[in-house]
């Protein structure tokens, strides 16, 4: 990738350990001359701990010419960077100072290293396949797109729900389950992997459904092809369920349609050359842990 020396820097207000890299971090973009801007909230959060962003511009929008953004937190952080960049496909960079990090992989003392080598190519630059979700319920202005996954969820009641379940055109089943999650490859170390679904390598090309406690036993996790296009339609006892495209949730009238398949554009995630999917898993998921 070619980075220009201009970032954009979106982040957590949950940073009370990190003050002190923080404010390196900015002291750093001003020595190599980075033009650098912060998210208007992030940087309320650091004017308030007196931190010295070296004259960084303070924005609502990612200004034009980035070519970076910092994503300064968790995994949480990074999917809420990725809808800041938007359908724009700038590369991010997740900073991680949360807990897991699938995502934000790249720890805060390291971030002046990986610019540099970000400026020497010597980085990968993953593309992330999102969902798209569409419904005629949606609220006006949502975003309706996801990185991790599409849960469709029984409201707050002991009912199950029904999701009818139709695949390019052909019915596939109707789950009765407490919820169905259509996950991405990205989420598939997300929710989809508390549900029992399958782990999958993130720059696959596929789809995975997995329901939430079926309630028959034959029911499994399903992998589809990546263009392939799903029809949902959930019945509940209560009229309602809950759909969540990644952090963000809505009530939804039961019998609404939801169409899900493939987004136009991807989100373009920055890794070092080490870091790899394996040394990832075995890592976070304490794979290389003893058993003894």
């Amino acid at each position: 990738m070619e980075l220009t020396n201009k970032v954009a820097i979106f982040g957590s207000r949950r940073q009370d350990p990190y003050l002190k890299e923080l404010a390196g971090l900015f002291a750093h973009f001003e020595g190599i001359g980075f033009k650098v801007a912060v998210h208007t909230k992030i940087a309320g959060y650091l004017a308030a701990h007196g931190i010295d962003m070296h004259g960084a511009e303070v924005v609502e929008d990612i200004p034009e010419g980035t070519g970076l953004v910092i994503s300064i937190g968790g995994d949480g952080t990074f999917l809420r960077a990725a809808r800041w960049v938007g359908k724009r496909e700038i590369p991010i960079l997740g900073v991680n100072t949360g807990h897991l990090g699938f995502l934000a992989s790249c720890r805060l003392e390291e971030v002046g290293e990986m610019i540099g080598a970000i400026c020497r190519g010597d980085v990968i630059v993953e593309r992330r396949m999102l969902l798209w979700v569409q419904s005629s319920a949606f609220p006006d202005g949502c975003w309706h797109y996801a990185l991790n996954e599409v849960a469709l969820m029984k409201e707050e009641s002991s009912s199950m729900i029904s999701v009818n379940t139709e695949i390019n055109g052909s019915y596939l089943a109707t789950y009765r389950c407490d919820g169905l999650i259509v996950s991405t490859p990205t989420g598939s170390t997300g929710y989809n992997l508390s549900a029992g679904g399958p782990i999958l390598e993130p720059t696959i090309d596929c789809i995975t459904l997995s329901p939430v406690a079926p309630h028959t036993l034959t029911v499994r996790p399903l992998v589809v092809g990546g263009g392939s296009e799903l029809e949902l339609t959930v019945e509940s006892r209560t009229g309602r369920f809950r759909l969540s495209l990644d952090d963000c949730s809505y009530l939804m009238p039961e019998g609404e349609k939801i169409w899900v398949k493939r987004a136009g554009f991807v989100t373009r995630l920055v890794r070092r050359k080490d870091s790899t999917f394996a040394t990832i898993l075995r890592d976070k998921l304490l794979w290389s842990a003893s058993a003894f």
